[in-house]
């Protein structure tokens, strides 16, 4: 069942060539396999909860909000929001009844913090720039090692969200196991291996939601901050 929640990333080689298909295929093959084996609630309970607890954080508690998205390790493993700081926000615990993935819950706080901050992507920020949640995320190139998987991730998704931010969009207001979200995966997939993902290896699909979700945030905070003049396509070599 773990590998079901996987996303299964072309060879590059193949999407250089505009086969597609060859995405479409393992996509396709893998959404059957899921729907045959593992309830799609179940595929997806991790990023409901995670949208769950952040849209009740971040409406409650902002600023506690902003201070996991500071202190959350950023991927690798589940959190018990139990233990977590919630500031006055402590009745956004009953969102998740058991540990969830971190990218799940830092997802969930980016996702709200994304629509109350900005809404869409090209839009000047409902909040004053110097308001705007300021935690960072590994893109740099001095950050972590050049092989280190949580950076790859991190970086891939950075990619993805400035390189085709109305598929990034339309992730963000896709439910989590929805045709919707299906689709905007679907036209993601070459795009993810043009953007430097591993050819031939796998990103747990909550793993990705939640750093893409991350990214669309942190890519329009450095826009509207100064901290980047383009945001147009994002190729990694």
């Amino acid at each position: 069942p773990n590998e079901l929640r996987r996303i299964i990333l072309p060879d590059r080689r193949a999407t250089r060539r505009g086969t597609r298909e060859v995405w479409m295929k393992i996509w396709f093959v893998l959404a059957l396999g899921a729907t045959a084996c593992v309830s799609a609630p179940a595929l997806a309970s991790d990023s409901k909860a995670g949208i769950e607890v952040g849209k009740c954080l971040v409406r409650s508690d902002r600023a506690a909000a902003v201070g996991l998205m500071k202190s959350l390790p950023l991927a690798g493993e589940k959190v018990d929001v139990a233990s977590l700081s919630f500031g006055s926000a402590d009745k956004c615990r009953a969102g998740a009844t058991a540990p969830i993935a971190v990218t799940a819950l830092r997802g969930g706080i980016a996702q709200e913090l994304f629509q109350r901050d900005f809404g869409e992507y090209g839009t000047q920020p409902r909040e004053a720039v110097y308001k705007l949640a300021a935690f960072q995320l590994p893109v740099e190139k001095d950050t972590l090692g050049t092989q280190d998987p949580i950076k790859s991730l991190y970086l891939t998704a950075d990619c993805v969200a400035r390189s085709d931010p109305k598929t990034t969009e339309r992730l963000l207001k896709a439910s989590p196991g929805t045709r919707m979200e299906d689709q905007a995966f679907d036209q993601l997939g070459p795009l993810l291996a043009a953007c430097g993902a591993q050819p031939g290896a796998s990103i747990a699909r909550t793993d990705l939601r939640g750093a893409i979700v991350q990214a669309a945030y942190y890519v329009n905070a450095r826009y509207w901050n100064g901290g980047m003049t383009y945001a147009g396509p994002a190729f990694r070599p």
